[in-house]
This record gives structure tokens, C-alpha cells and sequence, in this order.
């Protein structure tokens, strides 16, 4: 994949596109970024080191990464903070403790485990992630670049030139 791409407005670098856009976006308190530690989640933190802009890495443990994964984080990306999932009493949310309780493994048509495990971080915080469109189709037809949560931010993308609104608030 260019990193360079055509478009009616000549060449623009994809590098300096998403560095704009982080930049167009910085919240006053710094972004929150979703840290997997995979290849997206490393090119996100890139970006925002590029940037310049203010935020906090974090890794959801999930109970389930391979080793290998936990050991990458904790080598190349010591700043990054291990977040244990909690449920409201306080404990601990693993993938162990969400198989009995939903009566089978997670699917691919029922992934229960990712909204327990990882997207429930973040809350209330400007939110990055590293999702790529290309990881299925109703990623890249139902969510943009940025997908917008709450109305004073999506008053602003609506009123922007470089965005447009996409089906479920995501903006492109």
C-alpha cells in the first residue's frame, strides 16, 4: 500500500494526513489510546508520537494473549499502562470468568469478549484505535476514520470540509 495517494486535490502523503487529523482533534486532556500491541496499534502510537499531540497509552489485559505479545509491550513499549478490566464490584473481568457466564466460547458471529475485554476503556476520553477498513466490510462501509460519540463533536465534523458523516457517525 503508497503511502502517498492521488486524489482531486493532487498528492497527499497518508502520514501527514493522519498527523492532521490527530492534530485537528487533540482534546485539552490528551487522547486515550487503546493499545493492543499489534502492527495497528504500533503505527497509531507513531503517528501520535509524529503528532506532537498529548495522550496515554494503555493494554487491556485480556487473559487470553499469547506471552510473546505481553513481552513485546513490556520491551518496546514500557510507557504503555496494563489496565486490568473490572466489573462493577471490582473484579476482575477475564476471558475465563465470561465463558460460563455466557454458557460458550466467543464466535465470530457472537464476540462477546472484546466488548467486556477492550472497548469498555476509555470512557468519557477522546478514544484511538487502530482499526483497519480493510479488516471487513462492515468496518469500512459503516464507520470513517473517525467515528464520533457525542453531538459537540459531530456538530464540528458536520461543519468540516475534509469530513463526511458516514451511516453510524463515523466520519471519513
Amino acid at each position: 500500500m503508497a503511502l502517498v495517494e492521488e486524489t482531486l486535490f493532487g498528492r497527499e502523503g497518508k502520514v501527514e494526513k493522519a498527523i492532521k487529523r490527530l492534530k485537528a482533534f487533540e482534546p485539552p486532556e490528551g487522547y486515550f489510546l487503546a493499545f493492543s500491541g499489534g502492527k495497528d496499534s504500533v503505527v497509531v502510537k507513531a503517528l501520535l508520537d509524529m503528532s506532537g499531540c498529548k495522550y496515554e497509552s494503555h493494554y487491556r489485559v485480556t487473559s487470553v494473549d499469547p506471552p510473546e505479545l505481553v513481552q513485546f509491550i513490556k520491551e518496546k513499549h514500557p510507557d504503555v499502562s496494563r489496565d486490568i478490566p473490572r466489573d462493577s464490584a471490582g473484579n476482575a473481568i477475564t476471558m475465563w470468568n465470561l465463558i460460563p457466564q455466557k454458557l460458550m466460547p466467543p464466535t465470530r458471529l457472537s464476540r462477546y469478549c472484546c466488548q467486556k475485554l477492550k472497548e469498555s476503556s476509555g470512557d468519557g476520553r477522546m478514544t484511538v484505535t487502530g482499526v483497519r477498513w480493510s479488516e471487513s466490510v462492515a468496518r469500512k462501509s459503516n464507520q470513517g476514520v473517525i467515528t464520533m460519540m457525542n453531538n459537540e463533536t459531530s456538530k464540528f465534523v458536520a461543519n468540516s470540509r475534509d469530513f463526511k458523516e458516514t451511516k453510524r457517525g463515523g466520519s471519513s
